[in-house]
């Protein structure tokens, strides 16, 4: 490390750790569509420094970076080589400084499947989850898992080889880039158990990952409760305040999505709790259900969410049983 510019504080609260674990897909569910053919990322400037990636396509993945006093810091590695070279494409279009940092948000494929595709001098962080579950689990086990995203099309993985994060924290990470602060925060489960937000604090920008999607969006607990989703959403209210959140997919989102995140999670479990007290067939009764019509759904990823919102429903019935 280059101690002339950067300075690294873990905060290690002593969690406990379990494995990443998927739910079984119903039959009715149609997954994300992630595939990254065709896909170009659009370099939106935040901030001094501070450039989001922007997708050009509905849920395809979003990624970023921040360009310190002597270095960049890269948001996510995306689906594979050419995905990364993107980005890698990205920064040189706005500086020639070295990518020393490339942060992976969870341990999914269209979030790490990239990493090899960085100079072999770019230090790559995660959560320690993130980096159980790659480790855990085979290259070619991690590629049928995400494959679901992108019609079965293996090819998407072609050339894809394992890198793994090499710097790993627990509850709060901070770099100092020179001329401004990156903080990388885990706050519990949420989409799935690694769920990492980076933050600028200054900027007031968040990267968000899977945990709060784009504006017009809903959660989706892929591998989670219900119950301890809310509480991370609580716990991220209260510990930072973005003005501005780019997720992992969707559109930029402002602060008020944080609030209709809690808002919609309260929501699911009290519907949960209402139906295991009546006599019903649940997985019938989740393919009849609508999201209410009060709650703001971009139009192009209205069946998406509709998906989210009964396996959400699912979920929340089978874990209160």
């Amino acid at each position: 490390m280059k101690k002339n510019y950067l300075k690294i504080l873990v905060i290690t609260l002593g969690l406990n750790f379990t494995n990443l674990s998927a739910n079984d897909r119903p039959e009715w569910f149609i997954p994300p569509p992630l595939n990254p053919e065709g896909v170009q990322l659009e370099t939106v400037k935040l901030d001094d420094g501070v450039y989001a990636l922007l997708s050009n396509t509905p849920f395809a993945d979003n990624a970023g970076f921040i360009v310190g006093k002597d270095s960049v810091l890269v948001v996510d590695a995306h689906f594979n080589g050419k995905m990364a070279s993107q980005i890698i494409t990205a920064v040189r279009e706005v500086t020639n400084l070295p990518i020393e940092y490339l942060v992976n948000l969870n341990a999914f494929g269209d979030h790490v499947f990239g990493n090899y595709a960085f100079p072999k001098s770019t230090k790559i962080i995660s959560h320690e989850k993130t980096l159980n579950f790659l480790k855990e689990n085979s290259l070619e086990k991690r590629k049928k898992i995400i494959s679901v995203t992108v019609e079965g099309d293996m090819s998407i993985f072609d050339g894809v080889e394992d890198r793994l994060p090499e710097i790993t924290f627990s509850d709060i990470l901070r770099i100092d880039m020179g001329n401004k602060v990156v903080e990388l925060h885990f706050f519990g489960p949420g989409m799935s158990s690694s769920d990492t937000v980076l933050y600028l604090p200054d900027s007031k920008i968040a990267w968000t990952g899977n945990l709060v999607f784009g504006k017009g969006s809903i959660p989706w607990a892929r591998t989670e409760k219900i119950s301890e989703y809310l509480k991370t959403m609580k716990k991220f209210d209260s510990k930072i305040s973005p003005n501005i959140i780019v997720s992992g997919h969707g559109k930029i989102a402002d602060k008020t999505i944080i609030d209709k995140y809690i808002s919609y999670l309260s929501n699911v479990i009290t519907i949960s709790e209402e139906l295991t007290k009546k006599n019903i067939n649940i997985n019938s009764h989740v393919q009849k259900i609508s999201l209410n019509s009060d709650i703001y759904i971009e139009p192009n990823i209205e069946d998406l969410m509709e998906g989210f919102h009964k396996w959400n429903i699912l979920n929340g019935f089978k874990q209160i049983q």
